[in-house]
């Protein structure tokens, strides 16, 4: 280092002035390991590979992502809503095309972008609420080369499903069998056994 009489480098540095070196061997240099154990990483090639679904509205439908890989495209079914269409998301920034049919929701892009490794919203459906409960299934994940990605469809979420249920038994009005009660003959608000019968039979 130049000093007469010095000590030279010091313990556990690299230079003269003090830097050390970085996960990387450069010295000096700025690169540190990520919560992954990765030298320079950016912290998503340990991330669980989940598509599941997000935050719902009686009109609107999160679906999230998270994935230790980029992703070239993506398929998958929700049941317990209409879907009328999507847009937005970690898809749309991309350029993807989503195309929401009764039997899917398709994304990929024409000019082959890809969804880089992340997490966050992969796209918002647009739905008609139809059950209390929704489920993600059917799901297939590619990657940019079109190879296909081992995922994990989230858990079913909770619905806001609202219809009318005038007697208060947990069945929709429109499919259910009887809006009322059965009478111990099984006739649905019926008045029973007969005054003076026995049975059903009179």
């Amino acid at each position: 280092c130049g000093v007469c009489n010095g000590d030279g480098i010091a313990d556990g540095a690299c230079d003269c002035d003090g830097n050390v070196e970085d996960c990387a061997g450069e010295c000096g240099g700025d690169a540190v390991v990520d919560e992954c154990g990765e030298c320079n990483g950016d912290g998503t090639s340990c991330l669980d590979n989940i598509i599941s679904l997000g935050a719902a509205t009686e009109s609107s439908l999160e679906v999230l992502y998270s994935s230790s890989s980029d992703i070239g495209g993506f398929q998958f079914a929700v049941s317990g809503v209409d879907v009328l269409g999507a847009s937005g998301g970690a898809a749309g920034d991309a350029g993807f095309t989503v195309s929401a049919g009764a039997a899917a929701i398709i994304g990929f892009s024409f000019e082959g972008n890809a969804i880089s490794a992340g997490s966050g919203v992969l796209t918002n459906l647009d739905v008609v609420v139809t059950d209390s409960e929704g489920c993600l299934s059917d799901l297939v994940v590619s990657d940019p080369n079109a190879q296909q990605l081992d995922f994990a469809a989230g858990d079913c979420i909770e619905l806001p499903f609202s219809c009318d249920d005038a007697d208060a038994d947990g069945i929709c009005d429109d499919v259910d069998d009887c809006v009322g009660e059965y009478d111990e003959c099984g006739v649905c608000n019926g008045d029973g056994i007969a005054d003076g019968a026995c049975d059903c039979d009179g």
